[in-house]
């Protein structure tokens, strides 16, 4: 008889990355709940996977303090926090400029937003721009920005915006020497 313990292996990142589906596909059936929202893993789960292997699939975790402003939108534009944490209007404002800057095809491609229109604009005027080409409008056609937020966020969320990427090894690199360099005094 083989006297050797089963291996025990453990999921673990960030909320809402696909840890309860990646336990699902090595199991090979639908035992881990999922949903395209953090916190639907609420409790550990482990199961056996073969007569030598265990998985554990965890809740997702964070850090407990985040320290720079642009890592706490790239989260919630991720769906990675709960929409209490910030207000999608905020978040959708950030993500607007990263893709002005770094991917403004992908806003004229789904929007129809004329390119040459895009370098006057910031942030707040690209999700004004998808509120009009949408028509999502209030009252006295007034813009409803908070709606167009959510399509902004969905869009980006489902892929429909193409292949993104918020952060890349030279990005972060250029955030933190910016964030470590010395105040200029007036």
């Amino acid at each position: 008889a083989d006297n050797t313990k089963p291996l025990r292996m453990m999921i673990m990142g960030i909320p809402n990355v696909g840890k309860s589906t990646l336990m699902n596909v090595l199991l090979q059936r639908k035992l881990a709940k999922v949903g395209d929202e953090p916190a639907v893993t609420r409790a550990q789960q482990t199961s056996q996977l073969d007569i030598a292997n265990w998985l554990t699939d965890t809740p997702g975790l964070l850090w407990p303090k985040i320290e720079h402003a642009s890592d706490g939108f790239m989260l919630a534009a991720s769906n990675a926090v709960g929409r209490n944490a910030m207000r999608d209007e905020e978040v959708a404002g950030f993500l607007a400029a990263l893709l002005l800057r770094r991917y403004p095809q992908a806003l004229s491609g789904r929007y129809a937003l004329a390119a040459d229109s895009l370098p006057a604009l910031d942030g707040v005027a690209v999700i004004e721009a998808i509120a009009r080409r949408r028509g999502l409008l209030l009252r006295g056609g007034l813009i409803d920005r908070e709606k167009a937020s959510r399509v902004l966020l969905q869009d980006y969320r489902d892929g429909l915006l193409g292949r993104i990427s918020l952060e890349t090894p030279a990005t972060r690199s250029a955030m933190l020497q910016a964030s470590e360099a010395p105040a200029v005094a007036d």
